[in-house]
């Protein structure tokens, strides 16, 4: 997406990124269940709802909160016994913060080189457009004054935050919305930066900057929908609006794009710019939620003591390699383009583990453009587990199977995840074939075809060749071996 065709610094423009990312931690944020999804295929149980808006702190009802509760929307609920209790549906008060998430948010506060509270004190957040039960969301400050260097200077983070994930939607009517219970209470670490965004191509380099030094932790959940950007985005006689669930990074500088030229078309129809929340749609274009949320909804948490954090605490709290360090170091290992991949591959850890043991170029070939090849022809690499990629390393490296066969046995397994590597290898023939038996195969080609060889046509005879031994040979043995029948130069 190219920003030139608009003076961003001209138009005034400010914007400022809040992301989300759920944390992988063994429990929820304020209760002893698992933070994932369910296992069921059908919840326990439904309850019903309805949330009213209440006065924050300083006794004002938030307008946001005022908007959703005159929708006089009912909220269903789908309960999940193995992911969910009492404290999510709001029968028992919250337990005590989840040290593990508390951990992992501090490291990444102090990779954001932050200021970190003496005390941690959880504040309730109204949110009453159902995807609480309690109306509010829970959240506490863990990091303020942090920044992040960038291409186009420092940019600041105001706060860092944990807070609980909200409850996932399932079906949104006008006067009935549907949610699922699993998602809620699971932790998530919210990063906000200040309005100092240059223009949208910048605003994607900070959400990935951003991104990766979460993912540095290794504790960052994977997916679809686990990272979120909120975009707060204003021009000079416009208005600062809320942009809400930008999910892919590319989409960032497209959406800003968008918006910015909405708001230049209404001032130039001489028509004031609402401040207001929008929703991002898939083609970067966005509609109106609600209005936009004040200070209002803020009030303090009264079912949870403060935390106290020492110095000694702080110091002691191991800072992780960041991703930028660990792409300097593979690249001494697989090169600087398979780096570049495997660093924003969901299967980074996966790839530590096995280029420890197998050769790594190998590894992260699997891992990156295979997988992405996979993908893009409609295979359902998500039936991909641990295992499946740890008996075909291990198949390769004691010579049982064709690194060339490692794409076919994949196909197989995405069909078929419960099919055995060894099964598929026996029924494709892929196990790898001697240097003997592919001198073999090509001197039968060259008896075959006598005139290829005459006139020394390698890319035909590699292809003859190739069409017997696909998956079974490597490719440049196969190439070094016909140059040399052929004397090809």
């Amino acid at each position: 997406m190219e920003s030139g065709k608009i003076d961003y610094q001209a138009i005034g423009f400010k914007c400022g990124i809040e992301i989300h990312n759920r944390l992988a931690t063994k429990q929820k944020l304020f209760c002893s269940c698992p933070a994932r999804f369910s296992n069921l295929e059908k919840p326990s149980f439904t309850i019903f709802r309805k949330l009213r808006a209440v006065p924050g702190e300083m006794g004002e009802v938030d307008i946001a909160a005022e908007f959703e509760f005159l929708r006089n929307r009912d909220y269903v609920y789908y309960v999940y016994e193995d992911t969910c209790c009492l404290v999510e549906l709001d029968e028992e008060p919250p337990h005590e913060m989840n040290r593990e998430a508390l951990f992992i948010a501090l490291q990444i506060a102090k990779l954001l080189h932050c200021e970190i509270p003496e005390e941690i004190h959880v504040m309730r957040k109204t949110v009453i457009d159902g995807s609480n039960t309690s109306g509010f969301q829970r959240t506490a400050i863990v990091g303020l004054n942090g920044y992040i260097e960038t291409s186009k200077g420092i940019v600041h983070i105001p706060t860092v935050c944990l807070e609980e994930e909200s409850a996932g939607i399932v079906e949104k009517k006008e006067r009935q919305v549907v949610y699922r219970l699993d998602r809620l209470g699971i932790p998530l670490i919210e990063i906000s930066t200040a309005p100092e965004i240059k223009d949208p191509l910048h605003a994607r380099e900070v959400a990935e900057k951003l991104g990766m030094i979460i993912r540095s932790t290794g504790k960052s959940q994977h997916g679809i929908g686990t990272t979120r950007q909120d975009l707060n985005v204003s021009i000079a006689k416009g208005a600062r609006v809320e942009i809400k669930g930008v999910q892919e990074l590319e989409l960032i500088p497209k959406v800003l794009e968008c918006e910015v030229k909405r708001q230049l078309e209404l001032i130039a129809k001489g028509i004031k710019p609402k401040e207001e929340t929008r929703v991002a749609n898939p083609d970067g274009t966005t509609i109106f939620a609600r209005p936009l949320p004040g200070g209002e909804r803020m009030y303090p948490e009264t079912d949870i003591p403060p935390i106290r954090i020492s110095k000694e605490f702080i110091d002691s709290i191991p800072l992780p390699e960041t991703l930028e360090e660990k792409k300097k170091r593979f690249e001494k290992i697989i090169g600087k383009e398979l780096a570049e991949q495997i660093i924003k591959s969901s299967y980074l850890s996966w790839f530590e583990k096995f280029s420890k043991i197998y050769e790594p170029k190998l590894v992260a070939r699997t891992f990156t453009v295979i997988l992405t090849s996979l993908r893009r022809e409609g295979f359902g690499i998500e039936n991909l587990d641990y295992k499946h990629f740890e008996k075909i390393f291990e198949l390769v490296s004691k010579n049982m199977l064709a690194k060339e066969g490692i794409e076919t046995v994949l196909k197989e397994l995405c069909k078929n995840p419960k099919k055995s590597v060894e099964e598929i290898i026996k029924t494709r023939g892929l196990k790898p074939v001697s240097e003997n038996e592919i001198e073999k195969i090509i001197d039968e080609i060259l008896k075959k075809y006598p005139e290829l060889a005459e006139m020394k046509k390698f890319s035909a005879i590699m292809g003859e060749a190739m069409r017997v031994l696909r998956g079974k040979a490597d490719g440049k043995i196969v190439a070094e071996i016909i140059k040399r029948k052929i004397n090809f130069k």
